[in-house]
């Protein structure tokens, strides 16, 4: 949420933007020109300004298509663009919307805190690791002895002492492979470890971890050699992060309940949670996308001021004209973002008036 903390700060009004972006046909850019040319009209009926269209005129032109399927969001205010972001997948449907407050929320639940990751692609002499800590990603390699790696055809003694050496070399390869990953782990506190490459490289690096079994997937189908598809393989790796990011949303949703069951670190309602935000007193904001849209709340010039009642914001509001009522998703996700908040949203989230959060401290 930090990456929008300087749009939610920003001065609006705002032209909000959520498209499909793909381009997996022939006809792709047509079919974007002829999108955007439809959304840019909706903006100009909801009153957005000609500066403001000309910007997204320009982000929407400059843009390089994304490979295969692919969503994009783009935020401007006056003459400036502030967010120009490729999605991982197509919004639902396109959505417009010039208003007050910037549509912050969808933007939200697609970029969630990254989980940390390490993933290795392994052969008989050694492995590439790439590991990712949230921020940063780091590409080392590990090489450990080359001679020999290959087995010798034939028979007899000299054959079977040549074979074990190999055996020996590939086990004794795989052993520095497998303590640089557990290393890598335990830097990065990997929440995933993906392993590909050579089927029998990979075989001795993963008896040689000692991590938990359900910390490792093996994925086929990529190597260091020519002739393997490093596409298929990257595609199976964001996968596998996605699955886990959805694992961890869905812990942080059973946490809340819980916590709410024990009258602790959670509260619900608009009202109760507009004001944990007003005191920066949320960790993680949860959302019922579809049911919190039809709600509204108040809110000032101050982001971070947000309430169910306007004398609440009114008191803090550095310019009481500026007290308004706006969509309670935008208002609540904007207050988020500048109160450094993480936000899990789904359709299928039991909470009442569409929010909860999950509390910093008690109050």
């Amino acid at each position: 949420m930090s990456k929008l903390r300087d749009v939610a700060t920003a001065p609006g009004p705002f032209a909000s933007v959520y498209l499909d972006a793909s381009h997996d046909t022939e006809d792709a850019a047509k079919i974007a020109d002829l999108r955007w040319r439809g959304l840019r009209d909706q903006l100009a009926d909801q009153g957005a300004p000609e500066k403001t269209l000309a910007a997204l005129d320009r982000a929407v032109s400059a843009a390089e298509p994304p490979a295969g399927k692919a969503g994009r969001v783009l935020i401007a205010s006056g003459a400036s663009v502030l967010v120009d972001q490729t999605l991982p997948v197509p919004p639902p449907a396109d959505v417009t919307r010039y208003s007050s407050l910037p549509d912050l929320l969808p933007l939200a639940s697609y970029l969630p805190p990254p989980v940390p990751h390490v993933v290795v692609v392994a052969d008989s002499s050694g492995a590439d690791l790439h590991s990712f800590d949230g921020q940063v990603e780091l590409v080392q390699s590990v090489r450990g002895r080359q001679h020999p790696l290959h087995k010798a055809g034939g028979g007899g003694w000299s054959h079977r002492r040549m074979h074990q050496r190999v055996e020996d070399t590939v086990k004794h390869n795989a052993k520095q492979v497998a303590d640089e990953v557990e290393r890598l782990v335990d830097e990065v506190r990997a929440e995933l470890v993906v392993l590909g490459g050579e089927v029998q490289a990979r075989s001795a690096v993963r008896t040689e971890l000692g991590l938990d079994d359900d910390l490792v997937v093996e994925v086929e189908g990529t190597g260091l050699a020519g002739g393997t598809d490093d596409d298929e393989f990257g595609n199976a790796v964001r996968a596998l992060v996605a699955q886990r990011q959805q694992r961890r949303d869905a812990d942080v949703v059973e946490r809340f309940r819980a916590e709410l069951g024990r009258d602790g670190l959670a509260v619900e309602g608009l009202g109760r949670v507009a004001d944990a935000l007003r005191e920066a007193n949320v960790d993680t904001l949860v959302v019922n996308p579809d049911v919190l849209a039809d709600q509204l709340v108040w809110t000032s010039d101050r982001p971070d001021q947000v309430g169910a009642d306007e004398a609440g914001v009114r008191e803090f509001a550095e310019e009481p004209v500026g007290v308004e009522r706006n969509r309670a998703d935008d208002a609540f996700t904007r207050a988020a973002a500048v109160t450094g908040a993480n936000v899990v949203a789904g359709d299928d989230i039991e909470v009442l008036q569409g929010v909860g959060a999950i509390l910093r401290h008690r109050p």
